[in-house]
């Protein structure tokens, strides 16, 4: 079955699991080596994202988007590996976790935690971090339904069921699927942590969405977030990774927010304004370039 011509590729199936049998650094020297050439063979993919990097970053150097568009392509392929690497190798090797003592002491404490993040780097990473100091980190994906109603290639479809099932075991927490039952997240955050990313497009109107500013423009981004935190009286702790080189990664955490303080437009706004800080850091660790003129699709 794996070697049908429709479900195999050679990325998945050779170049990963040999890489993952060498020490990290060189395992991720590898990938990213690896990176031009499958950038090359999404040569409409790479002008997507380079037209939406110039849109937003109007007066950027030609060499200014080259580099970008690498570490974009360095980051695809060792954010891939990172699924076999997971189970193997130990986590300090790759990622360091920096002010999440904050989390640590208001779990210490009782306190309900939502962790948000967003498409940035190797985000999971930090779930992986957390699971080895004894921190169990749940979450919701959209790719959590075998049936691929997303439509992905089979080989790439076979590659997301096999990284959320290796993710679901290294991170120990319930995987909930968006768009099902979400009454067991609010058991969940009494028992551990739970992740919910928070720049999330979609394809039509979004009716728990609000739109707040975002470089030049204004963005629409789901408020689920805040409303989920209010209600349940958690508060939540924003992380965004900084990449490190040589395959490591930190995963930075701000100040934990108190949703009772703000409304939800106020919220949302914040977490845009942090994440465009780091986006105008490292415009190449945003996974979400293609996905802008969603995001901002209530604007046009």
């Amino acid at each position: 079955m794996r070697w049908r011509p429709d479900t195999f590729a050679v990325r998945y199936d050779v170049l990963f699991p040999l890489y993952a049998q060498l020490p990290p650094a060189l395992g991720y020297r590898c990938a990213a080596m690896q990176a031009g050439f499958f950038r090359r063979k999404r040569v409409a993919e790479a002008g997507l994202i380079r037209q939406q990097m110039l849109r937003v970053f109007p007066q950027a150097t030609t060499m200014q988007l080259e580099e970008w568009l690498q570490d974009y392509y360095r980051m695809v392929e060792q954010e891939a590996l990172d699924t076999w690497y997971l189970p193997h190798q130990p986590i300090s090797d790759i990622v360091t976790l920096q002010g999440f003592d904050a989390v640590q002491a208001a779990r210490a404490q009782g306190q309900r935690v939502i962790l948000t993040g967003a498409h940035f780097g190797r985000f999971w990473l930090t779930g992986a971090a957390m699971r080895a100091l004894g921190h169990t980190t749940g979450t919701i994906t959209r790719d959590g339904d075998a049936d691929n109603r997303h439509g992905l290639h089979p080989a790439e479809h076979r590659f997301r069921q096999y990284k959320l099932a290796r993710l679901q075991q290294v991170l120990g927490g319930s995987f909930l699927v968006e768009g099902h039952d979400l009454r067991p997240l609010y058991r969940a955050l009494d028992a551990y942590l739970m992740a919910l990313i928070f720049d999330v497009p979609y394809p039509q109107a979004h009716a728990g969405n609000v739109t707040v500013p975002f470089f030049q423009s204004r963005i629409s981004l789901p408020a689920g977030i805040y409303r989920i935190a209010k209600k349940m009286e958690a508060v939540v702790a924003p992380f965004y990774m900084r990449d490190r080189g040589r395959g490591q990664v930190v995963a930075e955490f701000s100040g934990l927010l108190d949703p009772q303080q703000y409304d939800e437009s106020a919220m949302m706004c914040l977490l845009a304004n942090q994440l465009e800080t780091r986006i105008r850091e490292n415009p190449g660790q945003w996974w979400l370039w293609e996905a802008l003129p969603l995001l901002q699709r209530d604007e046009q």
